[in-house]
Formats: C-alpha cells, structure tokens, sequence
C-alpha cells in the first residue's frame, strides 16, 4: 500500500479499502468552499473540483484524519465563525464520505478579501 493511502477496510473475502489523500483532500476543499465567507487564500476565483485540494493538507495516521486549511475571509464576516463553520463542515464530510475519523481541522485564515479588490482587478489604468 503506498503511503499516501489509509487502508480503511480489509475482508479475506473481498480485498482491501484504501483511500488516497487526494481524494480526502478534494472531499475536504469542496466542503470548505461552500462555507460562507471563505474566499481563496492567494486570490483570484476559488478553486472548483479537483483543484479545490491544494487549499488542504492531509495527514494521515493509524486510520485517523488531520486537516490543515490556508483560507482567506471575506471583509465583513467574523472571522472566528467562519473559521469554526470550516472546522465543523469539512469534518462532516470527510467523516461522512470515508469513514474515517478526523482528528482535527486546523484552519489558518491568511487574508482578508475587500468588495473593491474584485473590481480593481477588473478596471485597466
């Protein structure tokens, strides 16, 4: 098994469960960019699909999950509550779609995205 993977079910009859972190990764950054008020961390549009998994860290230990998130918050949400929303969605659903307990989901908040920024981008001067 690689080590990118945690074998998450194993049967004599029927093989071995393993799921790879990208796929933890990507279960992780959809959940995240549905919470209100995250934004991306670096700029520009949020990541959709698959691309979503370079917001997330995955580490993996003994059949336990630890997540660490890089967001930005959009100006006028508290940034406590969109932090702790984060930490209790994407827990959700990583538990929910792989069956795997996740010990923590660290959330670092690295900017603060102003209305104005997106119609700056927009304006040549």
């Amino acid at each position: 098994m690689a080590r990118d993977e945690e074998l998450i079910g194993e049967s004599p009859e029927e093989g071995q469960i393993s799921i790879s972190r990208d796929v933890i990764a990507t279960i992780a950054g959809l959940a995240a960019v549905d919470v209100a008020g995250v934004a991306p961390p670096k700029g520009g549009t949020m990541p959709r699909g698959e691309a979503v998994r370079r917001l997330v860290e995955v580490g993996l230990s003994e059949g336990r999950v630890r997540l660490a998130l890089k967001v930005g918050v959009l100006y006028g949400h508290a940034v406590q509550e969109v932090a702790q929303a984060l930490q209790t969605r994407v827990k959700a659903e990583v538990e929910k779609m792989t069956a795997l307990p996740v010990d923590e989901v660290n959330v670092e908040v690295v900017r603060v995205v102003f209305p104005e920024e997106g119609r700056r981008k927009g304006r040549s001067s």
